[in-house]
This record gives structure tokens, sequence and C-alpha cells, in this order.
């Protein structure tokens, strides 16, 4: 299965506000330092167009054959084009490159986005971390990282993050950075040291429900069908892909298979409830969406074919589950899924007793 947009472009360079790691080739030496401005308009993130400003100072380093890209203070301006209501956010942050080999530490207030796209930020951090080279997996320590929402931070009046309590079938959230800071995710910035796959089935009243893909994504585009030659199962029986543009929760839909990728830099642990929280669905015990237990009505939820009694929201997201969320009367319950049997994309990476994901 193809790699999250996190690590496909970080494979081909990391940007922060602050820093960046590209790949070259040859050596060279540093130039001198220059203000640059860019300037990007984002039509997809939020309910208004949104002007993006990035003010910096650069210069660039060769060392061997990567171009590390020291960039200085820098300061982004977001605006809705709609209202003309701007903010200006400064990264006042420092940094350090080991010329030898690459590996990047920095500390303070930092703003992050990804080089390609419309240089939209999509996290905050302040405090300490590394991206250690080659692999630029992320260690972070005393740091206070969270999603930054761009489109809430310029929005003429506040965006609501509360989860739905309507009716099936349910679209992607309005602000999606906004839901995943709700669902208490940070967006993903070093290379993945977790991979894993849940799927999940959501019956109501003996029909499915379609989870949409895009969950957890920033701004999801749809990239078409797996690459030639692949099987057409899991997430490529729906002959679409979507990716994230601007940001990827840790844990996402690419498809509209049911197929919840746990894809982590860092470690932790993630449940079935800050998935429904990331989606905006209301999700407790007794109740999924507009549909909640009464008059001969239950929900229930089962995890590979065994009925859960505890709080179905702490249920921990582990490779190759398959979870069952069913509403309706006791004779829905007749007939509900003990295992998947679509195709998992992989064998599953960095979860417990499983492989590394990087070298």
């Amino acid at each position: 299965m193809r790699r999250s947009l996190a690590n496909r472009t970080l494979a081909a360079g990391l940007v922060v506000v602050g820093l960046i790691a590209a790949v070259s080739t040859g050596v060279g030496v540093a130039s001198a330092p220059s203000t640059q401005v860019l300037k990007s308009v984002d039509t997809a993130l939020c309910p208004f167009k949104l002007g993006v400003t990035v003010t910096r100072k650069t210069r660039i380093d060769h060392v061997g054959n990567k171009t590390l890209q020291i960039i200085g203070p820098s300061t982004i301006t977001l605006r809705n084009d709609s209202t003309g209501r701007a903010k200006t956010l400064t990264a006042s942050g420092t940094y350090s490159v080991d010329q030898a080999t690459g590996s990047i530490a920095f500390s303070g207030y930092q703003l992050w986005f990804f080089a390609t796209g419309n240089h939209v930020p999509f996290l905050s951090l302040n405090g300490r971390g590394t991206m250690s080279a080659p692999n630029f997996v992320l260690s972070s320590t005393s740091s206070n990282d969270q999603a930054l929402d761009p489109c809430a931070l310029v929005a003429k009046a506040p965006i609501s993050t509360a989860p739905v309590t309507t009716l099936a079938p349910w679209a992607l959230p309005v602000d999606a950075l906004g839901q995943m800071e709700y669902a208490r995710l940070t967006p993903l910035l070093g290379n993945l040291i977790r991979h894993d796959h849940v799927h999940l089935d959501l019956l109501v009243n003996g029909k499915k429900v379609t989870i949409p893909a895009g969950v957890g994504l920033a701004e999801p585009l749809n990239s078409g069908p797996c690459p030639h030659g692949a099987p057409p199962q899991g997430d490529c029986a729906t002959h679409t892909f979507f990716a994230g543009q601007v940001a990827n929760s840790p844990i996402h839909t690419h498809t509209t298979s049911g197929i919840i990728h746990v894809e982590s830099d860092r470690p932790g642990t993630f449940t079935l409830g800050q998935f429904f929280d990331e989606w905006g669905v209301r999700f407790s015990s007794s109740c999924l969406g507009g549909y909640c237990a009464g008059t001969g009505e239950e929900l229930r939820v089962y995890v590979d074919g065994k009925r859960i009694s505890s709080d179905p929201r702490g249920i921990v997201l582990t490779n190759h589950l398959e979870i069952a969320v069913v509403f309706g009367a006791p004779a829905d319950f007749g007939s509900v899924p003990s295992t998947y049997t679509g195709g998992w994309p992989g064998g599953g990476c960095g979860g417990l007793g499983e492989p590394k994901c990087l070298p």
C-alpha cells in the first residue's frame, strides 16, 4: 500500500518554519542569507479561500549529498479572503544542524508546514526536539506540540467541533485540523515508526453505513486508483485513494473500505473514541450519531466477533482488528462481522511484537 502523504513528503524533504532538509546531489557551499516571501491561496482546507504569506530569511548549506536549507526567523500571515480577517504567526524558536550527519535539533516555538502545497501551517511546537538523519525520525522532549487550525484563526465566527448528533450518513467534518485537535491527535511530522490497520464496520438497523475517505486528513485529495498491478482488495478495491495535502492525523482513512490506517511518528496509543471524535460523529456506550439506545433498540460493539461490555470509546486500535459498531433491534444482531476478509494493506510494523518500520 502507498505510504502516507507525510511519509511520502518526508522521503523527498521535511519542511519546518525554521528549517528544511531536502534531498539534493553534489557538494556546494553556503549561500548568503536573503529574505524570501512565499504567497499562496488555499481553496480547499477552509470553508473560505485562505491566503497564506510566509516571510523568512534563507540560507542554503550543502552537506555531502544532502542539501540543508536553514531558514531564519519567520512569520506566517493567514487571511480570510472573504472577510479580510488576518492573523500573523511568528516562529521565534532556534535550531541547529549537525554538519556531519544532517540531523536537526530545534527548541522554542516552531511552526510546521510541508514543502509541497500552499505552505499552510498545521502544527505548532514549543519545546525541544530532533529530527535524526538519515531516517528523520522525530524525537521531542519537554514539548507542547498540537494541531494548528488556520481556518479557526481567521474564520468569521467560531467553527464548531462538537460531534454531530444527526442520522446517517455522516460526511467529513468542515474543519479537519480542528477535529484533530478536538480528538487530542497530533499531525504527523517525522517518518513513521508504526503502520498498522484496523477494519471498522458500522451497521444501523441492518444497513451498512459508509465511512468516508479522508477522515483524519487535512484537505484530502483523490489521487485515483492504486498503482497498476496492485491486487483489487482492501483500499485498492474502491478504485480511489485520498491523501492529505496539508496534514495527516496518525489515524485516518484513505478510502471508503472501512480500513483505518494507524500511522504514527512517535510512541502513543490510539482509541476508537478518538477516531469518531476526529470524524466529528457522536459515539458513546449508548449513542452513535443520532441513534441512541431505548424503545427496544440498543448499541452494541464487537471486536473480532466478541461483544465488548466496557466503554467502547476506550478500545485500543491494534493491528488487524475487526471492529463492528451495530445499532438496532435484537434481530439486527444476528449476523455481526467477526473477521475482515477484504484484504489487509500489509502485515504491520512498529506495533507490539511487530518488526520495526525503519532500518
